[in-house]
């Protein structure tokens, strides 16, 4: 069994078509001349700095709360937020596995090897097919 699987294994519950959100700093936020748009970068998409796998935030978990998806961002003002899909991260060998935590319910946690520089690394595909729920491009 690998890490992932046994710490954050895939829910099925979670459709492949769901969004997953993630915030993204401004540093992340570039304007991409080849797509002709602003886009995060795939530094954006790596796990976390303290060594745990990537977090989002599950859009359908807010819909049933009712919450609008600004709620995520509440003391992160510089930030954006970008969506990727269940499905694409599962596509880049990626578990998608809810993780909530007692002041986040729609956390979540999506595991595996994001790659290094390689042009198809998962992080790559994330970030060059993510698509803006809020853009706060940089000044």
């Amino acid at each position: 069994m690998s890490f992932c699987s046994d710490n954050y294994p895939d829910d099925p519950n979670i459709f492949d078509s769901s969004n997953l959100l993630r915030r993204i700093p401004t540093w992340h936020v570039f304007f991409d001349k080849n797509l002709g748009r602003w886009r995060p970068s795939s530094a954006a998409f790596e796990d976390d700095s303290d060594g745990d796998s990537m977090s989002v935030y599950l859009s359908s978990v807010l819909a049933d709360e009712n919450r609008d998806p600004t709620t995520v961002l509440v003391g992160h003002d510089e930030f954006s937020l970008a969506s990727i899909t269940a499905g694409l991260a599962r596509a880049n060998s990626q578990t998608v596995h809810p993780d909530p935590i007692p002041e986040e319910t729609s956390y979540a946690a999506v595991c595996g090897d994001k790659g290094k520089r390689s042009a198809n690394a998962p992080k790559r595909q994330f970030a060059r097919n993510a698509e803006w729920v809020i853009l706060k491009p940089p000044a």
